[in-house]
């Protein structure tokens, strides 16, 4: 399918996928190979605009998480995980991803894909955070014209949840970045990064609702 979107994958992400590729080469049928094809299908889904296959949603914040409203995650399965009753539970896995206006240069906006990990213990979205430098229960200034999202359940949710994250303004590093990607000079000496810097920050009051989607 026709890409709909540039990918600006995380540096520690981009790491981790070339290692899960290594030991799945040593062992094609391992846990290691299972996970990166999991993850070579999330890419291709964002890529192609095809996250609501995946059963994404948006995410939120809480007092009791970092604020990460302008995130967004699909839901990849891995492993077969079931509950103390026997019965299956959902997707094993997140991929976590921002979305940006394109360059001046582009009529692809970007997505940048932040972290892939388990659904377990909160994992994924505790990475997210890390690398997005976000503090658990501090509100960002500049997100707070995103409202906070809360997680719906059950068989109505897919009529009115938002599923990809909010369009924003593309940030200077990110487009160094994706110059870099496309073999283009980047308009400082500065090498390029595929994380934003961390943001100043300030207490809110909380709000109502956890953050993330279990």
């Amino acid at each position: 399918m026709t890409a709909k979107y540039h990918l600006i994958i995380d540096p520690d992400l981009l790491a981790e996928l070339r290692d899960l590729q290594a030991r799945a080469k040593t062992d094609p049928n391992g846990p290691a190979a299972q996970q990166f094809e999991a993850v070579r299908r999330g890419l291709s889904a964002l890529r192609e605009g095809r996250e609501d296959e995946f059963a994404g949603e948006r995410l939120g914040r809480s007092d009791n998480h970092s604020d990460l409203r302008d995130c967004a995650e699909i839901k990849i399965p891995v492993v077969q995980e079931f509950n103390r009753r026997g019965r299956p539970m959902g997707p094993s896995h997140r991929l976590t991803y921002r979305e940006f206006e394109g360059p001046s240069e582009s009529h692809l906006p970007v997505r940048q894909v932040i972290a892939f990990a388990p659904r377990k213990d909160s994992e994924i979205f505790t990475q997210t955070a890390i690398r997005l430098g976000r503090t658990r229960g501090v509100a960002l200034d500049e997100l707070d014209h995103l409202p906070t999202v809360r997680p719906a359940v059950g068989p109505g949710k897919e009529a009115d949840r938002p599923i990809a994250p909010p369009r924003l303004p593309l940030p200077p590093d990110l487009t160094q970045a994706l110059k870099a990607l496309e073999g283009l000079p980047p308009p400082t000496t500065t090498t390029p990064k595929a994380t934003t810097e961390r943001r100043t920050t300030r207490h809110q009051p909380p709000s109502r609702g956890p953050s993330q989607s279990k």
